[in-house]
């Protein structure tokens, strides 16, 4: 793979890893370093060989390196700065911001990370409760059980008109 490629692929795909990183991090500047290591990886690596869908291969390598970095100790142990939040906030790109705004977002982003998944795939991805099944190695009931737990938190958590939205299937 050359660099004009890479370019393509990253312009095609990088705004998606972006929302994809930025669910599972809340932080606009961390998701941007991931993405970044996975365009990286990629470039670097270049095994990938076409059996599916390239979105859903870069896809995966975000999110296996978003849980990475939940599941690290720097992260467990960081501590914020109120000033570093506060910065990293008033830096968002007008796409991130526009869906921070959103009640809907926000309420999603406050989820358990494993709730918040499932929403993001079902309803932002358009999957099925089989393709996120096989996407995070579950079964398809621990999905099925996990949206349903997700939606009643996310009841508590709207209100009414913004619950009609995500209670349609």
């Amino acid at each position: 793979m050359d660099s004009v490629e890479l370019e393509q692929v990253m312009d095609q795909y990088g705004e998606h890893l972006l929302k994809m990183a930025y669910f599972y991090l809340r932080d606009h500047e961390l998701a941007k370093d991931i993405v970044q290591e996975v365009f990286i990886s990629f470039y670097e690596k270049s095994n990938y060989q076409e059996r599916g869908k390239l979105r859903a291969y870069l896809t995966k390598l975000t999110v296996n390196r978003c849980k990475d970095y939940l599941r690290s100790w720097s992260f467990r142990h960081l501590k914020f700065n109120k000033e570093l939040v506060e910065t990293i906030q008033t830096e968002h790109d007008r796409l991130i911001l526009k869906e921070e705004k959103s009640v809907i977002a926000s309420a999603i982003l406050a989820l358990p990370i494993k709730y918040r998944e499932i929403i993001l795939f079902y309803y932002y991805e358009e999957l099925t409760t089989r393709e996120i099944a096989a996407f995070l190695d579950l079964s398809e009931n621990t999905v099925k059980t996990r949206m349903t737990k997700a939606r009643i938190l996310l009841k508590d958590k709207l209100s009414a008109d913004y619950w009609e939205v995500l209670s349609i299937e």
